[in-house]
């Protein structure tokens, strides 16, 4: 009797042993993360896992759309260049704003009869191509060269001022239907030089590189 009942007491004991001290600390290694550590993430949770500059991770966005062409010869031959770099360009026309060149003008000129007399004097020192704009109000604007160079545009002001005249530059443009070019860029593959998307003649293009989505917003 007395052998059965410390056979008893010892399983008791025992087990107490295994369920507080032994399977515990089995367990400990498969469900702690190790001191520092990230621990373990499931698939779902790292395709969502937050990159350093916030958001989700995601893949990039490898469509690029380049433009605004506002001259379709301009576009076709960009579209020429980009086939040759083993790429397929597609192009699509909206409306937009589009950089036109270097606009060097003379504003505040009270009349057309001061205006005449200002357009005379630059005529004068070789300045041919001037002209008054029409006018909107009372005072009269004068146009003295648009350019795609501004190095041009400058030497057209400096000539101005030799005969005490105060033009000004300011970017010249024009609102109407423009040219676009969407094309899947994927590495290693890459756009062109920008150089050769110029226009013909060395005539400058002021060309942006966007996401697809962004320049269709």
């Amino acid at each position: 009797m007395r052998l059965a009942l410390y056979l008893l007491l010892f399983a008791n004991l025992a087990w107490y042993g295994w369920t507080h001290w032994i399977a515990p600390s089995r367990e400990t290694p498969a469900s702690a993360s190790p001191a520092g550590g990230g621990g373990l993430l499931l698939a779902r949770e790292a395709a969502t896992k937050a990159a350093p500059g916030g958001g989700a991770v995601r893949p990039p966005d490898n469509c690029l759309s380049l433009g605004p062409f506002s001259d379709l010869t301009d576009a076709a031959r960009a579209s020429t260049l980009l086939r040759e770099s083993e790429l397929d360009p597609r192009q699509r026309a909206t409306e937009g704003v589009v950089w036109k060149g270097f606009w060097v003008t003379l504003g505040g000129v009270p009349d057309r009869a001061a205006a005449s007399d200002v357009i005379e004097r630059l005529r004068r020192i070789g300045v041919v191509d001037a002209y008054a704009m029409p006018a909107d109000g009372s005072d009269v604007t004068i146009s003295l060269g648009l350019f795609s160079e501004r190095q041009r545009a400058l030497r057209r002001l400096e000539e101005a001022k030799t005969i005490g005249l105060d033009p000004r530059i300011v970017d010249r443009e024009r609102t109407g239907t423009v040219y676009w070019i969407d094309v899947d860029v994927v590495p290693p593959k890459e756009l062109p030089d920008a150089a050769r998307l110029q226009g013909e003649g060395g005539r400058i293009l002021r060309l942006e590189v966007k996401s697809c989505s962004e320049a269709g917003a």
